[in-house]
């Protein structure tokens, strides 16, 4: 499932959002993994000062997350405390486990592993492991010669908490329920005595409904062989891995070559089903490219769904009169572009090239989709898209929003409004919306809807009718729960800068 969430969007984003509200990262490495946003910090005093600055960020109506200070030690020593025994012996268990625990000082020495889900801790042997193994835990188990602690588990059942754990390089945990519950950070830039610029931070969730996700196969007698077995097992491991990442996906598989057949639809409760389909597959006859690009135009047009195409070829039209299907091809195109908007924003169509450039209409079809060609040596989708490093942006599904600012002020004229939309893909993810001046005392009421009309955001913002804060130090910051704005090299302008998020 991991392969497909998109860490590496959602990391960027957050690193701009914290940085537009005036959380200093000069040292902190900061990683969005799944559900986790992780910091680590260089020096405890650094790891402190994010706790706190993320504890005014983060409050809501006046209530601030409780920062929870541990040591690895402490949380092996909290699990013994709590483990159980099936032999009648539990508490005798629980001291020798916390003695070895205090005379090894195990815990000091910690790694966090790859998928950033265990703390890793070694035991000087192996012959400890069945004195740990005792006892039964809830996010502690052994292996071999390492204590493993599941902080991912951990932060599940800490939804409300920032954990700051202490060691030489601090690291501090936070679940991302606790930004994404905000919806919406206001960063504030002053302009003059009475205006400050406003950039709103709208959170994009994940989609509630997956797109409909196809895979267009050339199945053409170039194929044949090790490159049709190679496709084979490709799609296999793709669709497995997508059923992982959308359990309520369903997968189109359409096969080309002379002809095209129609799309065969499978779901998760039948894999099986499509692993024998896939197995079934031969490679004879030409490459209908042309034709089958028409069609899948054709069912976007018509289709009110999502949909996210993957199109894998080896070979170039060799079907019909290719310049008079270049033609229709064009002419398609055109009336897509001009008919539906919606169509080309929230549909993807993705072209996989094996060994061979394709012609410019079909770059300028992908392109139109926000999607592209890509010319690819390899057969196995996910090689293709990763190096290309469009794995996640296929995967995710893209919607059009409509963003509404309003801005009404205390006299008795209309209030002034602006409407735009933005394209986005929905990985939950925050993203910054248009930047708008106001004046203190006026009330900015922002609304986002999606394409289908849903309001996903419906939220006021007032400007009080007194002199902004002239950031005088960080303690008078602090105090009034604002930050103070950086530029792009992350540096304060306290002169220039101020800001606050919505409580």
């Amino acid at each position: 499932m991991g392969q497909f969430v998109n860490n590496i969007l959602r990391t960027k984003n957050m690193v701009a959002l914290l940085q537009a509200m005036g959380i200093p990262l000069n040292t902190e490495q900061v990683t969005c993994k799944d559900e986790r946003v992780i910091f680590n910090s260089k020096t405890i005093n650094d790891g402190d000062t994010l706790a706190t600055n993320l504890q005014e960020l983060l409050q809501q109506n006046g209530v601030k997350p409780v920062v929870r200070r541990v040591t690895v030690a402490n949380l092996l020593a909290d699990e013994i405390n709590q483990g159980i025994s099936l032999d009648g012996a539990a508490e005798d268990h629980k001291k020798s486990c916390l003695a070895i625990l205090g005379v090894l000082q195990l815990g000091s020495v910690f790694t966090l592993d790859e998928e950033q889900e265990y703390f890793h801790i070694p035991l000087p042997s192996s012959a400890y492991a069945p004195l740990f193994n005792s006892l039964h835990y809830q996010y502690m188990s052994i292996e071999g010669g390492l204590i493993k602690f599941n902080i991912k588990e951990f932060l599940k059942n800490h939804k409300q908490e920032l954990v700051l754990v202490d060691g030489a390089n601090p690291l501090l945990f936070a679940h991302s329920d606790s930004f994404e519950k905000k919806k919406v950070f206001y960063a504030e830039k002053k302009v003059s005595e009475d205006t400050v610029e406003v950039t709103p931070y709208f959170f994009v969730p994940d989609a509630l409904t997956p797109p409909v996700y196809h895979f267009v196969l050339d199945t053409s007698g170039s194929m044949e062989g090790k490159r049709l077995t190679t496709l084979k097992e490709s799609v296999i491991k793709f669709a497995d891995a997508l059923f992982e990442f959308q359990p309520e996906a369903t997968i189109h598989i359409t096969e080309f070559n002379s002809t095209t057949q129609e799309p065969r639809s499978f779901q998760k409760h039948n894999l099986a089903g499509l692993t024998r389909y896939i197995n079934n597959l031969s490679a004879a006859g030409i490459t209908r490219l042309y034709g089958t690009v028409s069609e899948q135009l054709y069912m976007l047009s018509q289709s009110t769904q999502h949909n996210n195409i993957l199109l894998f070829t080896d070979g170039e039209n060799t079907e019909g009169n290719t310049g008079t299907l270049t033609t229709e091809l064009e002419l398609a195109l055109a009336l897509l572009q001009q008919n539906s908007d919606l169509t080309t924003v929230r549909n993807k169509f993705f072209i996989l090239s094996y060994g061979i450039n394709q012609p410019e209409i079909l770059h300028r079809i992908t392109k139109a989709f926000g999607s592209l060609v890509l010319d690819t040596h390899t057969i196995d989708f996910f090689q293709a898209l990763s190096e290309e490093g469009k794995l996640q942006e296929w995967a995710a599904a893209r919607e059009l929003f409509t963003c509404r600012l309003e801005i009404a002020g205390s006299s008795n004229l209309a209030p002034e409004a602006e409407e735009y939309v933005y394209s986005l893909d929905m990985s939950g993810q925050f993203v910054a919306l248009k930047s708008k001046q106001y004046k203190s005392g006026e009330i900015l009421h922002l609304m986002v809807k999606d394409s289908s009309g849903t309001t996903l955001l419906d939220d006021t913002k007032p400007f009080a009718k007194k002199s902004l804060l002239l950031p005088g130090s960080a303690k008078a910051a602090s105090h009034l729960g604002v930050f103070a704005v950086q530029d792009n090299n992350t540096k304060v302008e306290e002169d220039k800068l101020e800001l606050s998020s919505v409580i």
